[in-house]
């Protein structure tokens, strides 16, 4: 797939347009209206692939040749910052030029509310541009129009930022603005409904680094017990289990065998404590019966860690001790195998059922 692949064909011709007409120094106030129309209504997960084949279909070039001089007797030629100067729209067309000073002027000129998924995603990606004075022109940007932002357009866009943002080498006081974004409670309420609602998609992962922010923290137990992506209910569980949210945070190096200079790169993680109030009990029982292997496995690991030695333990290891997946009946066997000890001799912290 070619980068220009990535645009619906009538943006790609409305683009071409208007890039021949910038190229010549023509206004391009008749083409405007359908070409921002069209971005607005591009996926927010686009939003990188889209990025250069924007620039490149509507020619965003950093050089413009000089005029003929019969041109200029004819018509006035209209350089990129008269344009943008004319037509203020333009700057949802020019946060993607390749001149980084179209850029910067570009994201000054945009205030107000976002009004899509992918606006908003143009937005964030230019916290961490390359260049260093359009990183602080999309900070300032960021703090007028983010908080005027609705929820759900926030929301939307964030399923496929934060899959990536944590590869984003550039930013650095940049990423502040986006955090305190996503710690919106009424973010959180909108992308807990996504995370709830949606059957496809790595969702999952959205959730472990949407667990950064504790502001998802209340909602919790709905997704334990009605998110229909069964590792979404899993991950919940075990949240709520262990009362303690972890994320990815990247790659490290760890040593296999030092004296023979084998390594090799682990996941990293950070967490935090989660500090509301939860019937632990009831959602480990409910998710012993959840319909997916994966979330009943999740209840028996829950089990073994906080209830081993417990009664209930017992009972639940007996209810699935004969379940069709084997990663669940052989948890179910640890128990019962392990059942006859208790958890004083141990000096384990046990979670009592009625907690």
């Amino acid at each position: 797939m070619t980068k220009s692949d990535i645009l619906p064909p009538d943006l790609r011709e409305t683009l071409a347009a208007v890039g021949g007409r910038l190229h010549r120094g023509r206004s391009v106030e008749a083409e405007l209206r359908a070409v921002l129309a069209h971005i607005s209504a591009l996926p927010a997960a686009s939003i990188s692939q889209a990025d250069p084949a924007i620039a490149t279909a509507a020619n965003l070039s950093r050089w413009r040749p000089e005029p003929a001089w019969h041109d200029k007797l004819f018509w006035p030629y209209l350089s990129d910052k008269e344009q943008l100067l004319r037509l203020p729209d333009l700057r949802y067309l020019f946060i993607f030029h390749r001149d980084g000073r179209m850029r910067e002027a570009a994201l000054h000129r945009i205030t107000g509310a976002l009004e899509s998924p992918f606006l908003f995603a143009a937005v964030a990606m230019r916290l961490n541009d390359w260049a260093q004075p359009v990183r602080a022109a999309a900070l300032t940007c960021a703090k007028r129009c983010f908080p005027l932002t609705s929820a759900d357009v926030i929301a939307n866009a964030a399923t496929s930022l934060v899959l990536h943002q944590d590869s984003w080498g550039r930013w650095g006081v940049e990423r502040e603005a986006m955090e305190a974004t996503l710690a919106r409670p009424d973010v959180a309420e909108e992308l807990a409904r996504i995370l709830c609602e949606g059957q496809t998609g790595a969702l999952s992962r959205v959730f472990r680094l949407a667990l950064k922010n504790s502001s998802i923290d209340h909602h919790l137990p709905l997704l334990a017990a009605n998110a229909r992506q069964p590792w979404v209910r899993a991950l919940a569980v075990q949240t709520i289990a262990d009362m303690r949210a972890v994320w990815l945070v990247g790659r490290e190096w760890q040593w296999i065998d030092k004296s023979m200079g084998r390594r090799a790169r682990v996941p990293k993680f950070d967490f935090r404590d989660v500090r509301l109030s939860f019937d632990k009990a009831g959602v480990i029982r409910a998710a012993a019966s959840d319909a997916s292997p994966i979330v009943r496995r999740a209840a028996l690991t829950a089990v073994i860690q906080h209830w081993r030695g417990r009664d209930e333990a017992h009972e639940l290891a007996l209810t699935l001790r004969s379940d069709p997946s084997p990663s669940v009946r052989e948890r179910a066997a640890f128990i019962l195998s392990n059942i006859s000890e208790s958890v004083a001799p141990h000096g384990a912290v046990g979670i009592h059922p009625s907690q």
